[in-house]
């Protein structure tokens, strides 16, 4: 157990439960229903693609030995025996001076090894006249061009995009293994929380994380389900969390994490039995935070912040959580970004530093938002990229060359 708040930078303390995360079961499901789907295994190719030679165009195939000697001068006429369109068997062997119709697609009979264009020949119903030669091999598309047997089709832990789905179609297949979606319960604490419909009374906020937090999670691939509000109550915070993880295999919750009387969730946590790794961050904003697991399910806690909240969940909640639902690009991929306003605020750990994007001779640029505060969420909106400034770098200029990563 580590419960030395704030001990570790936030790529420290995420590799850390990383090595902890084990990947969600797995299911079988119609290719129909995978997109965006994680596969579960390598899927390897058991036929080529093409599986037979084929023509890329409408044209005729032919014997190229029977073209060696045609020319301008001197036209190579050969019969036409027939037509061959696309799912058709290819029909007999081509004997000396034969050729064959084809249309795009169709595969070539025996003997042919060379395909022509129809637009660079003279043709009748019965007859096709060259005036160049071709070679063995010409304009044909070979079986296995595409996909060899054997062929990695898709990795395990990778998404099924367009790409994925079109390769394992080609293929016949009509079901695949996957990773379970993710089931994560989503919990707020304080009782100064109001749900949104409700009349605000005294002190009371409308409860924001709830709704981010789910749209993230959506926009993973997860399936979130909000279990309701906490009071500041241990033994209450508890009980949902005992709710959530028989139900779910992840529990993320909002509130209740830093030091102060009333920042009860660790107690909780330990309550339930669940093994507090992570409690605090080196880190601004989403320094409180505490993140554990229960029997190997992820049990996350995010300040009540709605920015920090949401800053924790894009750099250590949200790659915890791909990891266990068997992504295996769960980190953000890093990429230079140069900062195009100056920030002044320095600090000794690492700032997160939040913006727009857009490319500028050829640059990934961040424009930080004007408000950083914690509780600023409108700084969110149209925010697509954060910037890492490092706890040594002092305060930001412009034209300053940061690492970020696009949310």
């Amino acid at each position: 157990m580590d419960t030395q708040f704030g001990k570790r930078p936030f790529r420290e303390s995420r590799d850390l439960l990383l090595q902890k995360v084990s990947r969600i079961s797995q299911e079988k499901i119609p290719l129909s229903a995978a997109y965006g789907r994680v596969v579960a295994g390598d899927i390897t190719a058991e036929m080529m693609i093409p599986h037979y030679d084929r023509s890329p165009y409408d044209g005729y195939a032919l014997r190229s030995a029977d073209t060696r000697e045609a020319s301008p001068e001197h036209p190579v006429t050969l019969a036409i025996i027939g037509e061959i369109r696309p799912g058709e068997p290819a029909g007999r062997a081509l004997r000396d001076g034969e050729a064959v119709k084809l249309l795009t697609g169709s595969p070539l009979p025996e003997g042919a090894d060379a395909v022509v264009k129809y637009e660079d020949t003279v043709f009748t119903r019965e007859t096709v006249i060259l005036s160049f030669p071709l070679s063995a091999g010409q304009n044909i598309i070979r079986a296995g061009e595409d996909v060899q047997q054997g062929t990695l089709l898709a990795r395990d832990g990778v998404i099924a995009d367009t790409a994925v789905m079109g390769l394992l179609s080609s293929q016949g297949l009509t079901e695949i293994p996957v990773y379970r979606k993710l089931r994560v319960a989503v919990i707020s604490t304080g009782n100064e929380l109001a749900e949104a419909g409700e009349t605000l009374t005294g002190s009371k906020i409308y409860n924001s994380n709830r709704y981010t937090l789910t749209a993230e999670l959506l926009k993973n691939g997860f399936l979130p389900a909000y279990l309701g509000r906490a009071d500041d109550d241990t033994d209450g915070i508890a009980t949902l969390l005992s709710k959530a993880l028989r139900e779910h295999d992840a529990v993320l919750l909002t509130g209740g994490v830093s030091a102060g009387d009333y920042d009860l969730v660790p107690d909780a946590f330990r309550k339930i039995g669940a093994e507090i790794v992570i409690h605090g961050v080196k880190m601004k904003p989403g320094m409180a935070g505490v993140y554990g697991f229960y029997q190997g399910k992820p049990c996350i806690a995010l300040s009540g912040n709605p920015v920090s909240a949401l800053t924790a969940f894009y750099c250590i909640a949200a790659p915890v959580l791909r990891k266990y639902a068997g992504m295996s690009r769960y980190n953000p991929e890093l990429i230079r970004v140069k900062i195009t306003r100056d920030f002044p605020k320095g600090g000794k750990g690492e700032r997160i530093l939040r913006g727009a994007m857009s490319i500028e001779d050829g640059m990934v640029c961040l424009t930080p938002s004007r408000e950083q505060g914690n509780v600023v969420i409108s700084s969110l909106s149209g925010a697509g990229i954060l910037a890492i400034v490092p706890g040594d770098h002092g305060p930001v200029k412009a034209g300053d060359m940061l690492d970020g990563f696009i949310i």
